[in-house]
């Protein structure tokens, strides 16, 4: 973990590498002091975002209030309803915290409405489209109430309809609808809650939403584990016979209506475990002390929350500090000639990877003879590019009209009627893409593309595309098996990610200077690269937050990409450049939360009392984790795990550490080389 402005107290930072070289004694207080910023960007937060002059972190503002999106989306059934001076609906909207700044009312797909919202007439003044599909209406705040909001709309228009039976394919909660829509069909005079649509044959919930600028009630935000005999990051951690008391302070304004919570635990291990840690301690409001740490390692976490969702908390600040007992430093002859290790990034979205073992993929692999494709590929990019070649290639055209595939490379892949494989567009493709590389031991994740608040700039619609995590180039970089091609930087010939495009995506659009972007065509296709400024659009990005779709049927969006993007457990980027629009509860603000890392591995060194000898701690962020790998002194790579000790020789002494997966495939190293005369 690297963060910020750290020091021992009253000495100035240590420059680059440097022997550790500490004495027996109590230590003068070592001090880690994180600003708002470094402390956003370093840490797992939820429902937090940092403030537009990056000087605190408060409470995430925009709460979605809905009951359709599980089976949001198109349907292949009827699910229109028209409205007219006697076709009316009802739609009940179950809301806790009504005080907001400003309201928004969400109507699929809309029109000339009229309402009345909680018994009141209401006029609904038409604020433009939002996601294409959905008419936006600006109501007053003041008409929403605490409790059951009923809103009823009727005259020139249509309403879709959320079907109860794709309820259960969309959530693993939300799996019925509960049941708050209405019809009436003489102009609100008698209402049926069961039966919707012209015939009267649907059941289901009514595609309006509410979207109230407010503060969320409460987030967190949850700090990596420090070693607190450690605050100033030296390479090598001296024993410590006593840890000493651990304090942590916050400072913050907090107001009247909101309040702090500053939790610690602490224990023996850098991956915190049921065995050899503690349970959280509540140290307050402003922090406190941890006076007896159960091991050297500390993790903190603090919550936001607010009585009043129109005002929310300022963290600013979080400082630790520690005055651990170090024994007597054999250290102090190491020399640290070489230190690379890298940092893990975490994040709160709750994505679930593909089981490398899943029998579907295996036989992906064997049935289309992925190994022949593949063959004399030099590394895994090229093996990558590879694949997404062969999966541009496997149909012309679809069957969409028809059917919907399950996300399943190899039901995609199957003859349909007319012998043809069922295919489909650019989801299909870069699905059957997906799962081919799943099949190798990489990782990818589906995101789909759209112009968001800039399609004006930006015309052809949306795209769904994937992104696979590079261990060659340590980041996400976006590969499409649709149109067969990736994006690189053109001065360093790097692959780009979505995030990276989107934002020189912007700028080309605002007619700014931007950092050029050279396409690279794996194989010819019907699409063709024109630029930054035409398709496909990058500004709206919309992850699911899975790639196990062959393990888990379910949760997923309806029929993604044939009509919008409405499902809403999308985790869709947003910031102030190009905000996301209200149709969606779960944004991400933090750049950390959305490229976070996988597959290295991470150090700590810990010097035992016996000289000679460290421990050597281990992490890493790797789906189907197997094993870490150790190669020392350049002999084979042996398993070993987290703490395992390392005897020092005489000389040089040269440690490389690496996760293997549970398909063989090895990540990125960490390495480092000390001198031991």
């Amino acid at each position: 973990m690297t963060l910020l402005s750290r020091r021992p107290a009253g000495k100035p930072l240590w420059p680059g590498l440097l022997l550790a070289c500490i004495l027996v004694r109590p230590a003068v207080g070592d001090e880690l002091r994180l600003h708002a910023r470094a402390l956003f960007e370093k840490s797992v937060s939820q429902n937090l975002r940092l403030r537009s002059d990056g000087a605190a972190i408060e409470l995430d503002s925009g709460v979605l209030y809905e009951d359709d999106g599980p089976a949001a989306g198109y349907s292949y059934r009827p699910n229109e309803e028209k409205l007219s001076e006697t076709i009316w609906i009802k739609k009940e909207l179950l809301i806790a915290r009504p005080q907001a700044h400003k309201a928004t009312l969400l109507v699929g797909a809309g029109g000339a409405l009229k309402a009345l919202i909680n018994g009141k007439p209401q006029e609904l003044q038409r604020a433009g489209k939002v996601g294409n599909y959905w008419e936006a209406y600006a109501i007053p705040p003041n008409v929403v109430q605490a409790g059951k909001n009923e809103i009823v709309l009727y005259g020139k228009g249509s309403v879709w309809i959320a079907r109860d039976e794709d309820f259960a394919a969309g959530s693993r909660t939300r799996t019925k609808h509960p049941n708050r829509s209405a019809r009436s069909s003489d102009g609100g005079t008698t209402w049926d809650y069961d039966r919707r649509g012209s015939a009267g044959d649907v059941d289901g919930e009514y595609y309006v939403r509410l979207f109230l600028e407010q503060h969320r009630s409460s987030g967190t935000l949850t700090l990596p584990v420090i070693d607190a005999g450690n605050l100033t990051l030296q390479p090598l951690a001296a024993p410590l016979p006593s840890v000493g008391p651990v304090r942590i302070a916050a400072q913050a304004e907090t107001g009247q209506v909101g309040k702090l919570s500053v939790r610690v635990r602490s224990g023996s291990t850098l991956i915190p475990n049921e065995k050899s840690w503690s349970g959280w301690q509540d140290l307050g409001a402003t922090g406190g002390a941890l006076g007896k740490p159960v091991g050297r390692f500390v993790q903190v976490e603090v919550e936001l929350t607010t009585a009043d969702p129109l005002q929310s908390p300022q963290l600013k600040e979080l400082v630790i500090t520690a005055t651990p007992q170090r024994a007597a430093a054999w250290t102090r002859q190491i020399k640290v000639v070489e230190s690379r290790n890298e940092e893990i990034v975490r994040t709160s979205i709750p994505f679930r990877y593909e089981p490398f073992d899943q029998p579907r993929l295996k036989e992906l692999r064997e049935q289309y003879r992925l190994d022949e494709v593949v063959k004399g590929a030099k590394g895994e990019f090229e093996l990558m590019t590879r694949l997404a070649g062969w999966a541009a290639k496997q149909w012309d055209q679809g069957h969409l009209k028809d059917i919907y595939p399950p996300w399943d490379a190899l039901e995609i892949l199957k003859p349909h009627t007319d012998g043809k494989p069922v295919g489909g567009f650019c989801q299909q493709f870069n699905l059957v893409l997906l799962q081919a590389c799943e099949s190798y031991g990489l990782v990818g994740r589906p995101v789909s593309l759209g112009p968001g608040s800039r399609a004006d700039k930006l015309r052809g619609g949306g795209h769904e595309v994937i992104e696979l995590w590079s261990n060659e180039y340590k980041k996400w970089v976006y590969l499409d098996g649709n149109t067969a091609w990736y994006a690189v930087d053109e001065a360093s010939k790097v692959p780009l990610s979505l995030w990276e495009l989107r934002e020189r995506q912007l700028q080309a659009i605002q007619g700014m200077p931007f950092k050029p972007v050279r396409i690279t065509n794996i194989t010819e296709t019907k699409h063709t690269w024109k630029g930054l400024d035409a398709w496909p659009p990058f500004v709206e990005l919309r992850l699911i937050p899975r790639s196990n779709f062959l393990e888990e049927k379910a949760p997923l969006p309806l029929n993604q990409g044939m009509r919008g993007w409405f499902w809403t457990g999308h985790h869709v980027w947003s910031d102030t450049a190009a905000p996301v629009p209200p149709l969606y509860s779960e944004r991400v603000t933090a750049r950390n939360q959305w490229e976070w890392t996988l597959n290295q591995a991470h150090f700590v060194l810990e010097a035992t009392e016996t000289p000679g000898e460290l421990r050597v701690h281990l992490d890493t962020e790797m789906p189907g984790f197997a094993t870490f790998l150790a190669d020392i002194d350049d002999r084979e790579k042996q398993p070993v795990t987290s703490g395992f000790v390392w005897k020092l020789r005489s000389g040089t002494n040269r440690l490389m550490v690496r996760p293997r997966n549970s398909a063989g495939r090895e990540g990125i190293a960490s390495r480092v080389v000390l001198e031991y005369p």
